[in-house]
């Protein structure tokens, strides 16, 4: 009896493999990495049974750049475009149910200081 796994999401492939791609780009940033999948939850549904399993066909593209040095010739026509950014203790703690409030505030920078 082997045990099979279905993968949750399609993006942990790519960060689980970031040593391999980035030797593929021969060590050096920025590089792109996409993917597509499918991808696969467990839910609770009282109207179909307790548990169904979803699928869903996903694409993911992640583009990874040092974090000091953004070359690209147009950066600067978007490097003051402002975000809002949850840190991973806020993110946990709003999954846990707790921090309220304060989860949602998150902090805001821009593109040139992320």
């Amino acid at each position: 009896d082997a045990k099979a796994f279905l993968r949750p999401e399609t993006s942990q492939g790519i960060f689980t493999n970031f040593k391999r791609l980035l030797d593929f780009n021969g060590g050096k940033l920025p590089f792109t990495a996409a993917q597509v999948g499918k991808a696969f939850r467990n839910e609770i549904s009282p109207k179909q049974g307790l548990i169904r399993l979803r699928e869903f066909e996903m694409a993911e593209v992640e583009h990874f750049v040092e974090p000091g040095d953004k070359p690209h010739p147009r950066f600067a026509s978007i490097a003051d475009h402002r975000l809002r950014f949850l840190s991973r203790q806020l993110q946990e703690e709003a999954a846990d149910g707790g921090g309220e409030g304060e989860a949602e505030t998150g902090r805001e920078m821009s593109l040139g200081e992320a």
